[in-house]
């Protein structure tokens, strides 16, 4: 169906308006960050240690330095990083 062309119900019509859309942050959620451990146990299994849910960046970056104390071998650790995203129109359709 072509864009403002009538529908097959007698008498409704649809219009639709292109819209100019961008994203970015929803600052009104949290970001969560975890960092996990990549280092083996001696059995060769992972060790799959992590921070947590953390909403500030830096603690859950902290974390690996807690788990070195505890185990200096495991050296390799990742971050996961959830931030939430929301689109809007750039102008509010009328």
């Amino acid at each position: 169906m072509a864009l403002g062309a009538p529908s097959l119900e007698a008498g409704k019509r649809r219009m639709f308006r292109f819209l100019l859309w961008q994203v970015g942050p929803d600052n009104d959620r949290d970001e969560i960050h975890v960092v996990y451990c990549e280092g083996e146990e001696d059995d060769g299994a992972r060790c799959g240690a992590d921070s947590g849910e953390c909403v500030d960046r830096e603690t859950a970056e902290l974390w690996p330095f807690e788990h070195a104390a505890e185990k200096p071998e495991h050296r390799s650790y990742g971050l996961l990083s959830y931030r939430p995203m929301i689109t809007t129109p750039t102008e509010e359709p009328t």
